[in-house]
């Protein structure tokens, strides 16, 4: 699965979220780099190259939301984000969409649909990456 990448992602679980997000090692066939605060993921980031970032939809201010989204789209290559959400409604999604992310998740989040929408973005990474960036 990896051609040549690793498969390992990085992951945003807030204390809030760490009950929810419970299956999420069983998922990615490889290692999750899981930070608990927006300060943890942007300020103690090791510089290891990721394919797949996963993001919680809720729960930051203005502030941590530019950071998040300035950190992903400042790591090159850019990692395929995937935004995950308790409940979500068409404003999310599209939303969720329209800013460039791969996918929004709703729980729950079983292993078996964490690990479909994992290997979706990283296979899609992997086409990206391999192909160029679309016009």
């Amino acid at each position: 699965m990896s051609d040549g990448y690793l498969v390992d992602i990085l992951a945003l679980v807030p204390m809030n979220m760490q009950s929810y997000m419970g299956e999420l090692a069983a998922a990615v066939p490889g290692h999750v780099k899981r930070f608990i605060s927006v300060e943890e993921m942007v300020h103690d980031f090791d510089e290891a190259f990721y394919a797949v970032a996963l993001i919680p939809a809720t729960g930051f201010s203005p502030e941590e939301w530019w950071a998040i989204w300035g950190f992903l789209n400042d790591m090159d290559p850019r990692p395929n984000i995937i935004v995950y959400a308790l409940r979500s409604d068409f404003e999310m999604w599209t939303s969720v969409l329209e800013a460039g992310c791969f996918d929004l998740i709703v729980a729950p989040f079983t292993v078996d649909k964490l690990r479909r929408v994992i290997e979706s973005a990283f296979a899609e990474f992997a086409r990206r990456e391999k192909t160029g960036p679309s016009d």
